[in-house]
């Protein structure tokens, strides 16, 4: 089991003690899809991250790695179908569940960022469901794919004011010093991306999957998130 300090928010912590006086289940959750865009460096593997404007309803001020929310026309995408196949094996889903969330994945990628990727270039690597006291709620699967070659990341977008390429234990210490606020699936993904040393090995790991929901814990002197990791 895992805690982690609450976002130093006022709102967040007014919505998130309100749901602790009267819990309830919540909205229920929008299917999305996030991708870690990895490259190597002489001090290993890098990732491309950007940090959302303050007005945003989720996550406001927040780095996170591109991604967003399922369209409608996502659930009929045209994609390699092996490629989906595989992908939708080690989620533990049925291609048809499986497809709207691969190409959401694809498609907000080239949206934020403007690189194109292919579902064969996509792997796997951890499923978060957003705690039911947020105002906003998304069912979410991570994935990783190496840079594209011969291609560079747009700069910011209308949801973004930064974003740069960066390497995971940097943003883990402006993390550890309040300098970079992010919530826990970030964290982690950044966590265990500092654990390889090339983009290669790091594609090539295959870790477990669960679905991982944080639950919202009052400590008295400040509420944490606990999460319980594979």
């Amino acid at each position: 089991m895992r805690e982690f300090a609450a976002p130093r928010s006022a709102s967040w912590e007014e919505t998130a003690r309100a749901w602790l006086a009267e819990p309830h289940d919540g909205l229920v959750p929008r299917g999305a899809a996030t991708v870690l865009v990895v490259r190597d460096t002489p001090e290993g593997p890098s990732v491309f991250v950007q940090r959302r404007v303050p007005t945003m309803d989720f996550a406001p001020s927040m780095y996170v790695f591109p991604g967003g929310g399922v369209d409608a026309e996502d659930a009929t995408a045209e994609l390699d179908p092996d490629a989906v196949a595989g992908l939708a094996d080690r989620m533990g889903l049925d291609v048809a569940a499986a497809t709207p969330l691969v190409a959401a994945a694809v498609r907000e990628v080239e949206e934020e960022c403007g690189l194109r990727l292919a579902a064969a270039d996509l792997v796997v690597r951890a499923h978060w469901v957003t705690p039911p006291f947020e105002k906003r709620r998304y069912d979410t699967w991570f994935f990783a794919a190496a840079m594209p070659e011969g291609q560079s990341p747009l700069g910011a977008s209308g949801e973004t004011d930064h974003d740069a390429w960066v390497l995971p234990r940097s943003l883990l210490t402006a993390y550890a010093e309040g300098r970079a606020v992010m919530l826990p699936p970030t964290v982690v993904a950044l966590e265990q991306l500092a654990e390889f040393a090339t983009v290669a090995d790091f594609l090539a790991d295959r870790p477990a999957i669960t679905t991982i929901e944080p639950v919202l814990v009052d400590l008295g002197d400040r509420l944490v998130m606990r999460s319980d990791l594979p």
